[in-house]
């Protein structure tokens, strides 16, 4: 299987960086190595389900002695305080392959924080980021749609792809896409029917994500083409007026599936739209930062306060190097080469 890697890149630069991650200490590293990178798959063996070996993972143990017994991370808002709470952390749990069907205590510590979040859902299927809606009445006010985009992300990556909440999440969602492909934000709550100058190109990226995660909702549908397009448009360029800070030269740890990740992003237009001259882009940059000492592949930096540890600035980073191999190795296979 590694023998993919070597297809069309020099110097066999990029099987060091896979044998590294099949030897790292971290569990969750090597099970998403295995399951990404060398097609393993999440659903074979007698123990695929429950995944026993995440709940020694020594990120894992440390997020679940912070969990609070209704279920969140850092207090009763599910969006706040920003990076430390139940919703960062749902981003973490999910990258690091936890589900719900995870054996104890990572399982029912999942379940928790599913029901705690679920709360924050309103019944048109839109999340808020501090207002419990218990499935109510919506607010008059709306919330920023990318909340409601990684949410939903969230929760289906730990097992509730099929539960009806997350479909009305996704049906909310098409309801007040722009015809552009994007959706508009304020960066804040929003009046009802809000139309900004320019779509969000943050939510847009997030989106793709989602798709990937329901597929049975949104896989091939004109909506996911559309947030495509106007991602890829924007893809290595500079986003200023489109609600987004230009981090598509940086790789950060924990990303939180935001703002745009140069290698995930890249991933996921792949995954739609095929290879692109702006992608193509976004490979040559990821080679051209690949450390040449170890082959492998440094954080840029983190988010403020992040929940979990964020690793040393330019040392490697396995979260960093598998997301950036994930991204080559897709290229590899849409050009034809794997």
């Amino acid at each position: 299987m590694l023998e993919v890697f070597r297809q069309g890149y020099p110097d066999d630069c990029l099987r060091p960086a896979v044998d590294w991650l099949l030897t790292h200490a971290s569990p969750a590293v090597r099970l998403r190595t295995r399951e990404w990178l060398l097609g393993e798959d999440p659903r074979a063996g007698p123990t695929s389900a429950c995944r026993p070996e995440l709940s020694n993972d020594p990120v894992i143990v440390g997020l679940l002695e912070k969990q609070a017994d209704d279920g969140s991370w850092g207090g009763p808002g599910f969006y706040g305080p920003r990076h430390r709470s139940t919703f960062y952390v749902l981003s973490v749990l999910a990258e690091m392959g936890a589900t719900a069907s995870c054996a104890p205590p990572l399982g029912p510590a999942v379940e928790r924080a599913a029901v705690f979040s679920f709360a924050f859902q309103a019944a048109n299927g839109e999340f808020y980021q501090y207002r419990r809606a218990e499935g109510g009445r919506p607010s008059s006010l709306a919330p920023v749609p990318c909340v409601t985009i990684r949410a939903a992300t969230f929760l289906a990556a730990l097992g509730y792809a099929d539960d009806p909440r997350i479909g009305r999440a996704v049906e909310y969602l098409l309801s007040i896409q722009r015809p552009d492909g994007s959706w508009s934000c304020m960066g804040r709550a929003m009046p009802r029917r809000y139309v900004s100058e320019k779509g969000c190109l943050g939510t847009a990226a997030c989106f793709l994500a989602l798709a990937e995660q329901v597929p049975h909702l949104l896989a091939g549908h004109p909506s996911t083409h559309a947030a495509a397009e106007f991602t890829e448009r924007l893809y290595m360029r500079n986003p200023r007026g489109f609600h987004v800070a230009d981090t598509w030269r940086v790789l950060l740890y924990p990303y939180y599936h935001f703002p745009m990740d140069l290698a995930e992003t890249g991933r996921l237009l792949l995954a739609v739209l095929g290879p692109t001259g702006r992608v193509e882009e976004g490979v040559r940059f990821c080679l051209a930062k690949r450390r040449p000492e170890d082959g492998l592949w440094g954080s840029d930096g983190h988010p403020p306060r992040p929940p979990v540890p964020p690793g040393r600035k330019g040392q490697p980073h396995p979260w960093v190097t598998l997301r950036v191999l994930r991204f080559i190795l897709a290229h590899i296979r849409a050009c034809g080469r794997g």
